[in-house]
């Protein structure tokens, strides 16, 4: 990877839909180098997909939660993870060394909802859950790692 790819993905970490002809007018390249090293990127596995960013206050997920999940001894991480995917308001799982074995980032309209959630992860075989209400988010650009 070279100073024009670095170049290339930041753009595109900028703004995902920005045409070939407006990635190559900020590289100097042709429309077609430009649309050839993008693919190369794609095939290398450096770019996994284009995703639309969804504003979740929006849709009325204005409560989010950090959530770690010790599981019971008899329960299956596979499992558990493959019934997460039935929880909608669990958007990430992320399975965890240490005390516990996952930390949920869990998005819900409300504590009875979030309450609800984790009655749910209670029966998918959680047996010690601590819940932490995210109060803010600072991102940081993962253009930083290139």
């Amino acid at each position: 990877m070279d100073d024009i790819d670095r170049q290339l993905l930041e753009a595109l970490i900028g703004d995902a839909r920005l045409s070939y002809q407006q990635l190559a007018a900020r590289v100097h390249l042709s429309s077609n180098s430009t649309a050839d090293r993008v693919r190369r990127l794609r095939q290398g596995g450096v770019i996994e997909g284009f995703h639309a960013e969804l504003n979740l206050a929006a849709l009325g997920r204005t409560l989010h939660s950090l959530t770690d999940i010790k599981l019971k001894e008899s329960v299956d991480r596979h499992d558990f993870e493959l019934n997460l995917n039935g929880v909608p308001q669990v958007l990430t799982a992320i399975h965890t060394t240490g005390e516990f074995d996952y930390q949920l980032w869990i998005v819900s309209r409300n504590t009875d909802e979030l309450q609800s959630v984790i009655d749910t992860l209670r029966q998918l075989g959680a047996r010690d859950i601590q819940s932490r209400i995210v109060l803010g988010e600072v991102k940081y650009n993962p253009a930083r790692l290139l």
